[in-house]
This record gives C-alpha cells, sequence and structure tokens, in this order.
C-alpha cells in the first residue's frame, strides 16, 4: 500500500465511519499524478479542498493555506472517481408493484447501511445516480449521491437527477400494454386538470360575488408546506378553462410528479433497452416537446445510434456492453460492442457496471474494454467521469477536478483502467471516508486468501 505522509498526525477514519450530518471538509492532496479531467494530467499535481469544494489545483509548487491538512501520496494516481449514471441498487426494493408511480422518490427507498454502497466506496466510486428500477412505468424520481453517510441527506449530491418513466415493458407485459399504461396515465391526468380548473374558475366566480355582496374575503394564507400555491404551475398541453388558475398546492404528489415530467420541468430518464424501444420513445418525447431527457439503453441499442445521433440525444448504457445475435442464415454468434458505435455517431453516453460478475462489476474494467476495443483513453475514462455528470446536469461539479467543484477524489495505487491498480483513498466533500487499510472486511478477505 502506499504510505501516506501528513504534516501532522490524523485521527484514523473507519470505512463507514460518518457524522448525521454531512459536514463540508478541508484538506489538500498531492499525489505523483492528478487527472483532472479525461486527457488532461498534472505531475506531481495538488488539490486543494476547503468547505467540501475545491478552491485550488496545480503542481506541486501550489501554495497550501496554513490551516489545511497536506497529505501526500507520491506514488498514487489522484483523479474525482468513477460515477455510476444509473443503478436501482442501494435502495429496499427497486420497483414498487404497482405500475404508475410518479409520487415515488427513492429518498425514501435508499439504505444508507446497505452493503452495495460499501462495495462502490472500495471501487473508488464517488458518484451514483440512484432512480427507481425499469420494471415500471412510471417510477418516480432519482436522486445523486455518494456512496458514503448515515442518511439520505448526508449522502446527497443533488436532488435533481430526474424521473424514470419505461417504455420497454414490464415483465410479463407487451409493449402495447405498457405504451396503452402510459396514454391512460397521461389521459387520466389531463382529464383531472380540466375538472380541477372549472373547478377552481367555479371558486373564483364565487368569491368574486361574495366581494360584490361586502362579505369578507376567506383567508388566502399558505398551508405553510413546501408546495407553490401561485397559479400557472400546469404549462404543457393545450389550454382549457382555467389551466392558469392551478397551483402545485392544488394537485396530489402524483399528479404533480406527471406535470413537472410533461412541464419538461425535470431530467427524464426513458428506458429503451431495444432500438425499437428507442424509435417509440423518442417520438413519444418529441411529440411533447421533451428536450431534457436521457435514453437508458441496453447494448442491442446500437441499431438505433444514427436515430439517437440525429437527435443530439443523451444516453445511459447499462448492462453488458456486447449486443449478441445470431445470424438466422449461418447460425454463427454476431457480437457488436455498442461503445465504439456510439462513439463513432458522436453521442454523448456513459457506460455501467455489471454487478454480480467479476471484473464487469468495476466501472474502471468497463472503460478498460473500451479501451480495448479502440477508443482513446480521454474518452473511454469520460464514459465514468465526466460524462455521468453531464447526463445528470452537474458538469463541472463532478467527475473532474475544477476549481468550484465538489471535493470527491480517488486515490489509486497506479492507472485508474489497470486491472492490478488498487483503491487507496477516497475523499467525499473533502472528508477522507475510505483508508484501504482500514478496511477490516477487505483485510479479512485477503488474509484469507494468503493462508
Amino acid at each position: 500500500m502506499i504510505p501516506s505522509r501528513s504534516l501532522f498526525p490524523t485521527l484514523a477514519l473507519g470505512l463507514l465511519a460518518a457524522p448525521a450530518v454531512a459536514q463540508d471538509g478541508a484538506v489538500a492532496v498531492r499525489a505523483g499524478k492528478v487527472i483532472t479531467g479525461p486527457g488532461q494530467v498534472i505531475e506531481n499535481g495538488t488539490v486543494v479542498v476547503q468547505n467540501g469544494r475545491i478552491v485550488a489545483v496545480g503542481g506541486a509548487d501550489l501554495e497550501v493555506p496554513f490551516d489545511v491538512l497536506l497529505h501526500e501520496h507520491p506514488d498514487a494516481v489522484l483523479f474525482a472517481g468513477f460515477l455510476e449514471a444509473h443503478s436501482s441498487n442501494g435502495m429496499d426494493r427497486p420497483n414498487e408493484n404497482v405500475p404508475v408511480a410518479p409520487f415515488l422518490d427513492v429518498a425514501d427507498s435508499i439504505d444508507p447501511v446497505s452493503f452495495f454502497y460499501e462495495n462502490e466506496l472500495r471501487g473508488g466510486v464517488t458518484g451514483i445516480g440512484i432512480i427507481p428500477g425499469n420494471n415500471t412505468v412510471i417510477g418516480g424520481m432519482g436522486r445523486v449521491v455518494a456512496p458514503h453517510g448515515m442518511t439520505v441527506e448526508h449522502m446527497s449530491l443533488g436532488d435533481g437527477m430526474g424521473m424514470k418513466i419505461a417504455i420497454g415493458p414490464r415483465f410479463g407485459w407487451s409493449r402495447s400494454a405498457q405504451l396503452a399504461e402510459l396514454r391512460e396515465a397521461e389521459e387520466a391526468l389531463v382529464d383531472a386538470l380540466r375538472r380541477k380548473g372549472q373547478e377552481l374558475l367555479d371558486q373564483q366566480a364565487a368569491e368574486d360575488d361574495a366581494a360584490a355582496a361586502g362579505d369578507e374575503p376567506a383567508d388566502s394564507a399558505g398551508d405553510g408546506d413546501a408546495q407553490d400555491d401561485a397559479g400557472g404551475f400546469v404549462r404543457f398541453g393545450d389550454d382549457y378553462p382555467g389551466k392558469a388558475l392551478i397551483s402545485e398546492e392544488d394537485l396530489d404528489d402524483g399528479q404533480r410528479g406527471l406535470v413537472h415530467i410533461l412541464n419538461g420541468d425535470v431530467r427524464l430518464w426513458l428506458s429503451c433497452p431495444t432500438a425499437t424501444d428507442v424509435a417509440h420513445g423518442m417520438r413519444w418525447a418529441s411529440e411533447r416537446g421533451l428536450e431534457k431527457v436521457v435514453y437508458v439503453v441496453s447494448a442491442d441499442a446500437h441499431k438505433a445510434a444514427d436515430m439517437l445521433a440525429e437527435a443530439n440525444a443523451m444516453v445511459a448504457l447499462v448492462g453488458g456492453l456486447e449486443a449478441v445475435e445470431i445470424d438466422p442464415v449461418s447460425g454463427k454468434e454476431e457480437r457488436t460492442f455498442a461503445p465504439t458505435v456510439f462513439a463513432e455517431k458522436g453521442i454523448t453516453f456513459s457506460i455501467g457496471s455489471e454487478k454480480g460478475r467479476m471484473g464487469p462489476d468495476r466501472l474502471g474494467y468497463q472503460a478498460a474494454l473500451c479501451m480495448r476495443e479502440g477508443m482513446s483513453r480521454a474518452d473511454a475514462m469520460a464514459l465514468v467521469t465526466a460524462n455521468p455528470a453531464k447526463l445528470w446536469g452537474m458538469e463541472g461539479q463532478v467527475g473532474t477536478l475544477v476549481e468550484g467543484a465538489l471535493g470527491n477524489f480517488t486515490l489509486m495505487s497506479g492507472d485508474p483502467l489497470a486491472a492490478d491498480s488498487q483503491v487507496l483513498h477516497v475523499f467525499v466533500r473533502g472528508n477522507h471516508v475510505y483508508d484501504r487499510s482500514k478496511d477490516e472486511r477487505l483485510q479479512r478477505l485477503l488474509e484469507g486468501r494468503n493462508q
């Protein structure tokens, strides 16, 4: 393990030790190599974090404030850590039983003490997009978290990840049933909004009549909750009587979630596993004028690469990186490496890990496969660092080491994409949250292997 030399002694931090409320740390780390972004390297670089954010990045001569502790790792590589763009792990369940659940928020389901987060931290991951799974129709709101913390609030890096809608059918459903359920939910919402608009018009007319008769107006003070009581909340679709009067407070949680989607207020994660699903999903989004869309696809969707590129779409590639088909004539197996297809078309996309498979369960391994298939190192690194940040709308905040970004980074013993490199330390918001030498579970595994 690479030794750490500090100017002053520090208290040892355990693998999962965390305060109940997020604390922004201050630290300076000097490493033999600092990768500030894909293809951008500083030899003997230094990163300084104060109040949880990076305040300076430079070489070995960068001045470190007198009250910031300096850690030196001359043989290590420091980078922003791996980012998992899309995951349904780390919750008490990935999907609810009801197919239409826009009222859900993963903040209510995330389990901070799940072993999933411990393993991600051990793998050098500094950010994960947690969002309801694809076995749904309308799944609810996602959240970007760090794999460390005792509460959801402490883990959260951003609560604006967006909402999930699945175009690909649920288990046991046909695509026609899936799309019919989606249309039915939308039609039911519009019908409810029309009735609410007319109700508000009638209420307004009654209040005007009462005022004309000299009656005292009812108290219109807000009820003190988080919902906005101003009209004009609904902006999508055709006009109808009373539409401009509808406020966020007039609707229930499920209706609010759907309105946010159709208004284009939130980023939409559209699950479209196959090329056919992509075609349906793009048509559905285009008809509603939705632009902030991330298409969640499998490798089989490589056949829709031209369509995605033409629309300048963003893509989260989940699961395996290869599409496997059997030629109907020859019977031979044909393999297509989807990342190279997307890269050649100029699509902004991320790749994910495959849990349950040793090797592919690590993002660095997946990126290394992309290099093996001809992608440049910078492009491969972007798939697991900068690009997930773009998909989240958090570019400049995570996945990069620049002034103003969150103080999240990982130190490794060597090349982040090399199979024999080890994760030594992980920092989140400037806090030292992982130390390989103090990872008791890992040490017991290694001791067993060495016996």
